[in-house]
């Protein structure tokens, strides 16, 4: 449908609707986020991953956690084997959901509110800051793009957008990051060799935007990606991302998922719980100074999901804990 309507939008100088979509600092409260992934590998090592983040999202004012309802899939085929997830992340300002394995797990109260403060904590720091992080630093991400053509525009979700496209300058996104590294002092400097590279490896760079008419808001953004074998090899990674938002600025209902059990019931089918996560256990305790020794039962735990093709293949290992 591109170049079927729009009028003056579908002849807009491309720079202005980049500009605008992706300088204008401004988000939006609320919509439905989607996120998706996909990772295609051709050659010596072939296999495929394709993951989505999608779901409802309402901000709750300034400092408060947002509320939100994610669904997450994934799945990769390597060839020899398989995985798949599906799980999900259920936010309000009163508390936090997990779901795994068709089953819905709640955050203890505690550690919610240890997140939610230092969510206020981090939100009323960015509120004080004038600018982007990369903008401290004099760099624009705006200025990655290059070859912009205006491809017209088109229905996205039922809203009519403008469809800008170009290239990735690929040398000049790694100089900026440099840049971001030695000012920092926080990660050693790429040198000649590195970026021109990396610059080989990255054969294809392509940049999708598509902006609402009129005001050009950013409501979607998609990358593509090839990558050459930097051995050498005759193999490609094709990589795809897609970040889109639809309904945006539309109120959001989002509510606890109901029936939910403890997410200490998830981590004991874990060896460990919590503490093997490094996620402590919710009291003071210390912890002993030599590591226990891995039981049997674990052992076999372990090379279970290590083996595990699906999630509900993981949650059926938790059998082996008896043992």
């Amino acid at each position: 449908m591109a170049g079927c309507g729009g009028g003056g939008d579908s002849d807009a100088d491309p720079q202005e609707v980049l500009d605008t979509a992706l300088g204008s600092g401004e988000g939006t409260d609320s919509g439905v986020l989607d996120i998706t992934l996909g990772v295609d590998s051709s050659g010596g090592q072939e296999g495929n991953l394709e993951a989505e983040v999608k779901g409802p999202f309402q901000s709750n004012g300034s400092g408060s956690v947002p509320s939100v309802d994610f669904d997450v899939t994934a799945s990769i085929d390597s060839g020899d084997s398989n995985f798949d997830f599906d799980g999900g992340l259920t936010l309000t300002p009163d508390g936090a959901w997990l779901g795994f394995g068709g089953r819905e797990y709640e955050l203890d109260d505690a550690t919610f509110e240890a997140f939610a403060s230092a969510y206020g904590q981090s939100a009323s720091q960015q509120d004080g800051q004038d600018q982007g992080s990369l903008e401290q630093f004099g760099i624009d991400p705006r200025n990655w793009v290059g070859d912009l053509e205006n491809d017209g525009t088109e229905d996205l979700d039922g809203t009519e957008v403008v469809h800008v496209s170009g290239t990735a300058d690929v040398p000049k996104l790694v100089a900026d990051l440099d840049d971001v590294a030695r000012q920092t002092g926080q990660v050693s400097q790429l040198d000649t060799g590195d970026l021109r590279q990396l610059e080989d490896t990255v054969t294809d760079a392509t940049i999708d935007v598509y902006a609402t008419s009129g005001d050009y808001s950013l409501r979607k953004i998609e990358v593509g990606m090839t990558l050459a074998d930097p051995r050498g090899g005759s193999g490609t990674v094709d990589l795809d991302l897609a970040i889109a938002i639809s309904d945006a600025g539309e109120e959001q209902s989002i509510s606890p998922p109901d029936d939910a059990q403890p997410l200490g019931d998830l981590l004991n089918q874990i060896p460990g719980g919590a503490s093997a996560l490094g996620l402590g256990s919710g009291s003071s305790a210390v912890q002993p100074a030599n590591p226990p020794q891995v039981s049997d039962s674990a052992e076999k735990y372990y090379d279970c999901v290590a083996k595990a093709k699906s999630a509900q293949a993981v949650e059926d290992c938790a059998g082996l804990l008896g043992g």
